[in-house]
């Protein structure tokens, strides 16, 4: 894989940073990051998504950002450094995917509020309509309760990047917590209902 800051650390971002006395720290981090293929931690985040946020350029020059979720595990890993999700039924504007077709240079942010921590991926998208697709991959690709798998899409990995945690909000995924709360709720309701007789008893 490339290294992330020659991606993107271009001479303007290189002369903020001098400017903000930062550009001989961010030299030394990013100096060490030459891993070749995703490392045993990025493999394990990647396989614990429920969502992600994948933008892609315009032939006009402009960004687009989408959007995609599913069960925990929809975005796979097929190859060292190449991912993969199935894409199901949807409004059919079709933006990321046109994009694509022009331009297959996307980035990815992968969240994990609960846990404060970021994982952002640049790589080469492509993505066809699933009748036009290899049936093997298409298979690997589906997640079973999704519905039909419309379109498959797979990104070779360019480069990946850890994100600083400390401005991420920590948002708790509420139905890993559904047992307990209904539990509470039925504990309060029952305990209403002996709080009522008890009135009424008096």
């Amino acid at each position: 894989m490339r290294n992330y800051a020659e991606m993107l650390f271009i001479d303007a971002v290189r002369d903020l940073q001098n400017e903000a006395g930062t550009g001989d720290t961010y030299a030394r981090v990013y100096k060490k990051r030459t891993n070749e293929v995703l490392t045993d931690q990025e493999v394990t985040f990647i396989a614990k998504r429920e969502s992600f946020y994948i933008a892609s350029i315009s032939s006009t020059g402009w960004p687009y950002i989408q959007h995609r979720g599913g069960p925990e595990g929809f975005l796979k890993i097929l190859d060292d450094n190449l991912l993969g999700f199935a894409d199901y039924l949807g409004n059919k504007q079709f933006i990321t995917m046109g994009h694509a077709k022009r331009n297959d240079k996307v980035a990815l942010f992968l969240m994990d509020y609960e846990n404060h921590a970021r994982l952002k991926i640049l790589g080469h998208l492509n993505m066809q309509h699933a009748q036009d697709a290899d049936p093997e991959i298409c298979e690997k690709l589906n997640t079973n309760g999704q519905g039909k798998v419309e379109r498959i899409a797979t990104i070779k990995v360019e480069s990946v990047d850890w994100n600083c945690p400390k401005y991420i909000p920590q948002l708790i995924n509420a139905s890993k917590f559904a047992p307990q709360l209904r539990a509470v709720i039925e504990e309060n309701e029952r305990l209403h209902q002996e709080l009522e007789k008890l009135k009424a008893s008096k």
